[in-house]
């Protein structure tokens, strides 16, 4: 087990060196050092890590043409044939930086029962094995068992009297089961005793009409204090039950309903739990409106399949009904996706958090139990682990959202692809508290932020480069060696001597004196093999600039990503291919890089990402500098990359950006091992 050690709230993140916490230094740029402190993270200014034989050459290319009186070059071409070390460190089999992370903890919900807490020994004793298949569901686990009729119902008897009765009593009277319609309506437009007397004379009409001995209203078939709340979420199934559904309105002043703004029919199809009311009648069936003082003799006839134009957001709702009817089925994922869309356009109660997914649970086969305590993602989330809704959470946390208000529920993505766009590479293995969620199967890697690092590169070997290699880095001994012959053949004015130090000093000349070149030759040119590594720095440089740091010299090898974020841009060039460009092009772009040098904390930042396995650098913005690149999904031939940041006091990754990489990314990746994952870093979702 690790020590317990207590740290400041400051930004932290995990070394892949030893797996320890670290306080979080992020390079940045001249403009951003020299602005005020407004983060939670230290920074420090971006150091050039290039070889220094490589930057020497570079120096000296450079400092020639412009200033040939420069008296440094000579002696750096000299120190330069001095044998160096340029082939940088080869980590990790050739991989990228490890991400050292597991969650040691429980999860709020186990989509396994066997990793729930309730699972777990206590006191040294655990169940047996055969008594621990009979422990008892949690709460956050049990599914709750479907209705198959409904408890009670208003009867009509022989002299046109209602009666509220049992409906099972009912049926051992009578020998045959109980047809009934629903009555649906709103108690806002019927919130007293005396409107909920017209709710059961226009039930009792119904019925009549309908040629059924009973109705279903809510003000008088849920039941007492102990039978409500099952009976609320059983509603669906009596809706489903049911001959057909009457809809009753009101707009009565004394009600609350202003007729100026809307109809009654639209305000009662703004509330929530009016929506699967409509969508579970049975079908190819009208439904009857009646309205409070109309005629009662000539209720509205709408046909269900045309009852979406009552609502304001009838192109999204129509795809729900058609689906009810049978004319235009949805996948399960569709169908969640659709519904909550529709569900959250709607007004609700303050009765539970979870409100709008336990109206959703009506529309599913598999009903979680009601936990009050549960978030509104938290409800959602257990009622999607429940059924098979074609693995919406593992496809949800991919998503990029549009910007940073954007709420859990609101599934657009800032690439504009559909959730059915992206296939999960990874699994949701349980849910976590405060709306966080559990992967597992993930690969991870680390991002480097406190500097760059000497980049280990593989270049093909030539006779030619065998050659220049061996006699550039012998050409300082034999300079040194024809000197001293020189200089002791003048003494003792021995031709030999000076014969043979002026062969090996000319030898020597002729690899010292373009000693630039020859490093040109020997460690550039086209890279075959590379360490993969993660770079980032937080603001913005020109691609140029950023290869000069890491390889010495602009030889090249860096390119714009072409589409890894929102930011990215390309261009076709001549020979028809996709090049990407630089970001700052866009001046929308550039004006975002220039105010986030003055950002304040919570507001957005713009970081640089360099991965040198693919050789992109990649523009993006975030609100923290994140820590790791966890890869869960594939669309459009790329990899969905979360950048996460680390809040270390609940070990939970926090989504900061979404990143779209190259394939091969994976291959030099490690698997991490049970992560836990937020999408939203500043508090639950409401």
């Amino acid at each position: 087990m690790q020590r317990a050690e207590e740290f400041d709230p400051n930004d932290y993140y995990l070394s892949p060196t030893d797996g320890h916490l670290a306080k979080l230094y992020v390079q940045c740029t001249q403009e951003i050092f020299d602005a005020d402190s407004n983060s939670t993270w230290r920074r420090t200014y971006i150091r050039n890590r290039s070889p220094l034989m490589l930057r020497a050459a570079n120096w000296v290319l450079e400092s020639i043409p412009n200033d040939r009186e420069a008296s440094g070059s000579e002696v750096a071409a000299m120190v330069m044939t001095y044998p160096l070390n340029v082939s940088g460190e080869v980590r990790n089999g050739g991989k990228y930086d490890v991400f050292p992370y597991k969650f040691w903890g429980y999860p709020y919900h186990a989509r396994n029962f066997r990793d729930d807490k309730q699972a777990a020994i206590k006191g040294g004793r655990g169940p047996s094995q055969s008594s621990s298949l009979q422990m008892s569901v949690p709460p956050t686990k049990a599914i709750a068992e479907r209705s198959i009729e409904p408890m009670f119902l208003c009867f009509l008897n022989e002299r046109d009297e209602v009666e509220i009765c049992d409906v099972q009593k009912w049926k051992r009277e009578h020998g045959k089961a109980a047809k009934y319609v629903f009555v649906s309506y709103t108690s806002e437009q019927f919130p007293s005793d005396e409107d909920q007397l017209l709710l059961h004379d226009i039930g009792l009409h119904a019925a009549k009409m309908a040629k059924v001995p009973a109705y279903w209203v809510g003000c008088a078939c849920l039941g007492d204090e102990t039978q409500l709340e099952e009976n609320v979420l059983r509603i669906s199934d009596v809706i489903r039950g049911s001959c057909g559904v009457v809809i009753v309105v009101s707009n009565n002043a004394k009600s609350g309903v202003n007729s100026s703004e809307e109809s009654p029919l639209q305000q009662w199809g703004s509330r929530v739990w009016t929506l699967p009311e409509v969508l579970l009648s049975p079908k190819n069936e009208s439904i009857l409106v009646y309205s409070r003082g109309g005629d009662i003799e000539r209720p509205e006839k709408i046909e269900k399949r045309n009852f979406a134009t009552v609502w304001a957001d009838a192109p999204v709702a129509r795809q729900l009904i058609d689906h009810f009817e049978g004319s235009l089925i949805l996948s399960p994922m569709e169908l969640s996706t659709i519904a909550l869309r529709c569900l959250y356009s709607r007004q609700k109660g303050d009765y539970l958090k979870g409100d709008m997914s336990y109206a959703l649970m009506g529309l599913m086969r598999k009903r979680p139990t009601i936990v009050a305590s549960d978030s509104a993602f938290q409800a959602f989330a257990r009622l999607s682990l429940a059924n098979d809704s074609d693995m919406l959470l593992e496809r949800l946390i991919c998503i990029q959202p549009k910007s940073q208000e954007q709420a859990w529920y609101d599934m657009d993505d800032q690439f504009g692809v559909s959730l059915s766009d992206i296939y999960p590479t990874t699994q949701i293995c349980g849910i976590g508290e405060d709306d966080t969620v559990l992967i597992d199967g993930a690969y991870a890697a680390a991002i480097r932020w406190k500097s760059f690092a000497h980049v280990a590169t593989l270049v093909k070997d030539s006779w030619r480069r065998f050659f220049l290699r061996y006699a550039f880095r012998t050409s300082s001994y034999w300079f040194i060696v024809g000197v001293s012959l020189l200089a002791e053949g003048a003494t003792l004015q021995s031709s030999p001597y000076i014969g043979i130090g002026a062969i090996l000093l000319t030898f020597a000349l002729l690899f010292l004196l373009p000693s630039p070149y020859l490093i040109r030759i020997l460690y550039t040119g086209k890279i075959w093999g590379i360490q993969p590594w993660f770079f980032g720095f937080e603001g913005y440089m020109d691609i140029s600039t950023i290869e000069r740091h890491i390889f010495g010299a602009d030889m090249g090898h860096l390119k714009w990503s072409p589409a890894g974020s929102s930011l990215s841009i390309h261009e076709e060039n001549d020979y028809h291919e996709c090049i990407g460009q630089d970001p700052t092009m866009i001046p929308e772009t550039a004006e975002r890089v220039r105010q986030a040098v003055h950002a304040q904390m919570g507001q957005e930042r713009i970081f640089t990402l360099v991965d040198t396995n693919t050789l992109t650098v990649t523009l993006f913005a975030a609100v923290r500098p994140p820590v790791a690149v966890v890869l869960c999904g594939s669309e459009g031939g790329m990899q969905r990359a979360l950048l996460c940041s680390y809040e270390w006091s609940t070990q939970t990754l926090y989504r900061e950006s979404v990143l779209r990489m190259e394939t091969p990314v994976q291959e030099k990746m490690s698997r991490v091992g049970r992560l836990r994952f937020g999408f939203k870093r500043d508090g639950r979702f409401s």
